[in-house]
C-alpha cells in the first residue's frame, strides 16, 4: 500500500505540473501586456527604447508571477480532479481502500509548496526588483524637460535643498516652499508664488527669502520678483518618507512602521501592506482549499466548466482582497484582518466542504 500511495503522490502532482505552468503562462502573458499598456504613454511621451522597456517589463515579473501563481495553481487542481473523476480514476482507487483525503492531500500539498515559493520570492527578489522599477522609472523622469515634481509632498534636490509644492499645473509650480540646508545651522527659506521650468532652472516669481540666527531668530528677510534657481535632482534624490512596502523585505518594512508609528503617523494602510506581504503568497494554499471540492463538485460538467469555476474563485478572492485592503487602508477593519480575510473565507469555506464530501 505504502508504494502504491508513493506513486498516487507523484501521479498527481506530475498531472498537476503541466496545466500549472500553462495557467501561470497564460495569465503571465495577460499581465505583462497589461503593463506594456500601462506603459505606451512613457513610451510615447520619453521615447523609450525597447531594451528599456524590456528590463521594466522584467523587473516587473517577478511580482507578477506572485500574483499568477494562485490563478495557476487553481486552475490546474480544477482541471485534474475534473479529468481524474471523469476518467473514473478517484472512483477505482476509493473501491481499492484509499480515501477520498489521501487522494486529495498531494494536491494540498502542493498548494503549501507553491506558497513557500511564492512567499520566498515575494521576500526576496520582489522588494529589489520594484525598487529598480522605481529607481529607472525616475531616471526617465529626470530626462525630461521639467524635473519630477509631485505636489503636497516634500522631495528632496541637489545642495542639500528640500522642495514642497502646493499645486502643479503642467511645468508651472505654484505656492513653492524651499529649505535650503546648503549651509551650517537654521536653513534658509525660499517661498514663491510660483516657479517656471526654464530649460535647465526654475524660474522663481512674487517670492520671500529669510534667513535665520543659529538660535533661530530671523536676521535677514527680502521680497524678490524673479530668482533663477538651479534644481537638479541627483542620483540618491528622493521624495520624503520611507520606500513603499512593497520595495522592501519584511523585516525591513516592520522596523520602517515601528519607526513612523513611534513618530504618531497613520500606518493603517503600511500595517495592510506588510501583512499582505504574508497573506498573498499563501493564496495558493488558501484558494486550493476551495478548489478542491469545487474540482470534485463539478468535475461531471466538463473541462470547460472547470476553467471557469476556476476564474470565479480567483475573481471572488481578489475582490475580497481588494474589499478587505481599503477598509484596512481607511482604519475600518484591523489591519491583519484586512489582510487575511479572504484567506480565512476560504480556508473556512473550503474545509467544510471537504469534510462533507469525505463523509459520504
Amino acid at each position: 500500500m505504502l508504494s502504491v500511495i508513493r506513486i498516487l503522490d507523484r501521479y498527481v502532482l506530475a498531472e498537476l505540473l503541466k496545466p500549472f505552468l500553462a495557467g501561470i503562462g497564460a495569465f503571465l502573458v495577460v499581465m505583462l501586456s497589461n503593463t506594456l499598456y500601462l506603459y505606451i504613454g512613457w513610451i510615447v511621451e520619453h521615447g523609450l527604447s525597447a531594451a528599456t522597456v524590456g528590463k521594466l517589463l522584467l523587473y516587473s515579473l517577478p511580482a507578477i508571477v506572485v500574483i499568477t501563481l494562485p490563478v495557476g495553481y487553481v486552475m490546474a487542481t480544477m482541471l485534474v480532479l475534473g479529468r481524474l473523476t471523469r476518467d473514473s480514476e478517484v472512483t477505482a482507487l476509493r473501491a481499492s481502500g484509499v480515501s477520498l483525503s489521501r487522494i486529495i492531500m498531494p494536491m494540498l500539498f502542493g498548494g503549501i509548496l507553491v506558497s513557500y515559493m511564492a512567499f520566498e520570492l515575494n521576500e526576496r527578489l520582489v522588494p529589489w526588483t520594484n525598487s529598480e522599477t522605481v529607481r529607472m522609472q525616475r531616471e526617465i523622469l529626470k530626462k525630461t524637460p521639467a524635473p519630477l515634481v509631485k505636489p503636497n509632498l516634500f522631495f528632496a534636490g541637489t545642495n542639500n535643498r528640500y522642495f514642497y509644492v502646493d499645486r502643479v499645473e503642467k511645468d508651472v509650480l505654484n505656492d513653492v516652499l524651499i529649505f535650503d540646508l546648503s549651509r551650517s545651522g537654521f536653513p534658509q527659506v525660499i517661498t514663491a508664488k510660483k516657479a517656471i521650468w526654464d530649460k535647465t532652472f526654475w524660474m522663481l516669481y512674487d517670492g520671500m527669502m529669510r534667513k535665520f540666527t543659529d538660535k533661530g531668530y530671523l536676521n535677514y528677510e527680502a521680497k524678490f520678483k524673479r530668482m533663477e534657481l538651479q534644481l537638479d535632482l541627483s542620483d540618491n534624490a528622493d521624495y520624503f518618507g520611507p520606500k513603499s512596502i512593497q520595495e522592501q523585505s519584511s523585516g525591513e518594512a516592520f522596523e520602517a512602521i515601528k519607526k513612523l508609528k513611534e513618530q504618531g503617523q497613520n500606518v493603517n494602510g503600511m500595517l495592510v501592506d506588510y501583512h499582505i506581504k504574508f497573506s498573498l503568497p499563501l493564496a495558493t494554499f488558501f484558494t486550493s482549499l476551495l478548489a478542491v471540492p469545487m474540482g470534485i463538485r463539478f468535475s461531471k460538467f466538463g473541462a470547460f466548466i472547470g476553467v471557469a469555476c476556476s476564474i470565479f474563485v480567483i475573481f471572488i478572492w481578489y475582490v475580497l482582497y481588494s474589499f478587505g485592503r481599503s477598509l484596512g487602508a481607511s482604519g475600518t477593519v484591523m489591519p491583519l484582518l484586512a489582510a487575511w480575510n479572504q484567506n480565512i473565507i476560504f480556508g473556512l469555506i473550503g474545509t467544510a466542504w471537504l469534510v462533507g464530501i469525505n463523509r459520504r
